[in-house]
């Protein structure tokens, strides 16, 4: 983290605009807002880019030069060698350790979960985004690029068979490759992609029929924040104190309404805040062995499960409030 703190300065300075991801004062919602500013710009054919096993796939040599451009203190530059020879080490069922991973004779990939490692891929990338920016990729192609890591967008006026050429050769010279099953070209007026757990699509105002970007929480979201929600009350926790289980649903809500609750996500709203208030009622059924659902609907009304329970009551205004979809 040392270190991180020192160089990390040095590359914000080189960094481009539209790179939002692991990068201080930026967030994923910045990078959603200029996807959908571009959007409304007219941008409406979109590159939806899944790179291959981008950590994993990190050629050192190549990396350290990059690093290298910037850093010349040989003490740092060795000691970033270290990280990326650094090896993996899991633990099987029986708490057994063993090598997965990395050591001396690695020659790609960056350790995941390593304090260095979101900041050593963003400098790797950035020659995507200097290439973008110095080429004038923007006016030349009408092509505007939005990167959050290695999550990418390329968002084209008309044609998209250049920005994707492009893509590919830069790619290519970096010892990288697109996942051509997961990479997929998009037209935002007639489908949807998803970006950072949300869905995107240019869609029309209700009242007014004026096109917009709705931007609302993707299907995989909200499916995985119900199972989440359903495992923390399952009838095997009835043995723990009711606090303690309350509080546990109310951490994962939080925190998942604190990055969802954005954009157009009152009808997800709606749905997470139901599922979590059904599961709550069903845990205090089988608490109380209470069979009959009608009974427990009376027994545990909407009400208490907030001011006596204690329940996280989630908002179901949404996080914006001036466009609204037709579907």
């Amino acid at each position: 983290m040392a270190v991180k703190l020192i160089i990390e300065p040095i590359f914000e300075a080189d960094f481009c605009a539209h790179s939002y991801g692991f990068r201080p004062k930026k967030s994923a919602h910045d990078a959603v807002d200029d996807i959908a500013n571009t959007l409304w710009a007219g941008y409406t054919h979109v590159i939806d880019a899944d790179l291959s096993n981008y950590f994993d796939s990190i050629p050192h040599a190549q990396l350290l030069a990059v690093v290298a451009e910037r850093i010349v203190d040989g003490g740092i530059l060795r000691l970033i060698k270290q990280w990326l020879k650094a090896p993996v080490i899991s633990e099987d069922a029986d708490g057994t350790q063993k090598s997965v991973g990395g050591g001396k004779a690695n020659r790609k990939g960056t350790p995941q979960g390593g304090v260095i490692s979101p900041l050593l891929a963003n400098c790797y990338l950035h020659i995507l985004d200097r290439t973008w920016e110095r080429q004038h990729l923007k006016a030349t192609l009408h092509a505007h690029l939005v990167r959050y890591a290695d999550d990418f967008v390329v968002l084209c006026r008309h044609d998209v068979a250049g920005p994707l050429n492009v893509v590919r050769h830069v790619l290519k010279r970096l010892g990288l490759s697109l996942n051509e099953a997961k990479t997929s070209i998009v037209d935002a007026t007639q489908a949807s992609f998803d970006f950072l757990g949300l869905t995107i699509q240019m869609s029309r105002g209700a009242q007014t029929g004026k096109p917009y970007p709705n931007v609302r929480p993707a299907d995989t979201s909200l499916k995985k924040i119900k199972a989440t929600l359903t495992a923390l009350t399952q009838r095997k926790l009835t043995a723990i104190p009711l606090s303690d289980l309350v509080e546990n649903v109310n951490r994962r809500l939080r925190g998942w309404v604190n990055y969802f609750h954005y954009r157009n996500s009152s009808q997800a709203m709606g749905k997470v805040r139901i599922h979590a208030e059904d599961r709550l009622r069903t845990h205090l059924m089988k608490r109380h062995k209470i069979k009959d659902r009608g009974t427990g609907f009376r027994r545990f009304p909407q009400a208490d499960l907030y001011e006596r329970y204690g329940l996280y009551k989630v908002s179901t205004v949404a996080g914006w409030h001036s466009a609204h979809a037709l579907a």
